[in-house]
């Protein structure tokens, strides 16, 4: 069985920053439309990626922001090119000399 995971959780935090709450008043909101267990650790585990959101949670958020549940998830990235005409270089953290490729 997969391991859950948690992929809304910025965009929560991005939408609670939007509508310039705390996130004391987020979580006031989200018990007033009805039985949910949140607290504000809760909130920070999950905007903070540590904890796994779950169905009930997530259309909670989207009822409170107003959105569609999809929303509250990342756009797709889509790669578009062949690897046959892309010039690739090696990018490092370390300090120093850069590596380069070889043409």
């Amino acid at each position: 069985m997969p391991k859950d995971a948690n992929v809304i959780g910025r965009r929560v935090a991005w939408l609670r920053n939007q509508e310039g709450w705390s996130q004391n008043v987020l979580v006031t909101a989200l018990h007033r439309l009805g039985n949910i267990n949140m607290t504000r650790e809760i909130l920070a585990n999950i905007e903070t990626l540590r904890s796994p959101v779950n169905c009930k949670q997530i259309q909670f958020f989207a009822e409170v922001f107003a959105v569609n549940e999809q929303d509250l998830f990342p756009k797709k990235r889509h790669f578009v090119g062949k690897a046959a005409e892309m010039k690739l270089r090696i990018f490092t953290r370390r300090r120093g000399k850069r590596q380069r490729t070889k043409k």
